[in-house]
């Protein structure tokens, strides 16, 4: 299926970063004490930057982030009619104010720790099988011909957030164009 104009792949990520969202948002569900998706989620233009997601939000909401960009745009391979672009999506989810050494030089304890993997690996679980089960009932990346799921990765720790990428790529048609008009 063709697209439709120039911002075909901004709304394709828009669509991924939504069901990013609805995926985090099942983590209380089963998991009550442990939080759901970010405030703050937007479509970035690029590697998104953890040093504002520590910034950004203070207060009560904490300072956590959900952001999807675009990766490499690439040719699909023995396509012969037109062309089919392999679009890779890239959701990170930060999770911010991790334990850290304290002013004293002390490590952060090992239930601090633990309880701070618990919610990032309860992130990284709902992100890989929720979008699964949303591609496989056909309510996600319907208009894409392919989705092929690169892997799920942990971030390493910086600026006190740590994290997850979820990376996935899809083949997508470019959109018609009449030339010389």
């Amino acid at each position: 299926m063709a697209g439709v104009g120039p911002t075909d792949l901004f709304d394709l990520a828009a669509e991924y970063l939504a069901a990013c969202v609805e995926s985090l948002d099942t983590v209380p569900t089963y998991a009550p004490a442990l939080g759901g998706a970010p405030v703050r989620t937007f479509v970035n233009y690029g590697v998104p930057v953890a040093d504002f997601a520590t910034q950004a939000v203070t207060g009560s909401t904490g300072c956590d982030q959900l952001t999807v960009h675009v990766m490499p745009i690439t040719e699909r391979a023995g396509e012969q009619a037109g062309f089919v672009s392999n679009v890779m999506l890239v959701a990170t989810i930060f999770r911010c104010c991790l334990p850290t050494v304290d002013d004293m030089g002390n490590a952060p304890t090992p239930q601090s720790q633990s309880a701070w993997a618990e919610q990032i690996l309860a992130d990284k679980w709902s992100l890989w099988n929720h979008l699964h089960f949303l591609v496989r009932e056909g309510e996600l990346f319907d208009k894409c011909c392919a989705v092929v799921w690169n892997g799920i990765n942990s971030l390493n720790p910086s600026g006190g957030c740590g994290g997850s990428t979820v990376t996935v790529t899809v083949c997508f048609d470019g959109y018609e164009e009449i030339l010389g008009t």
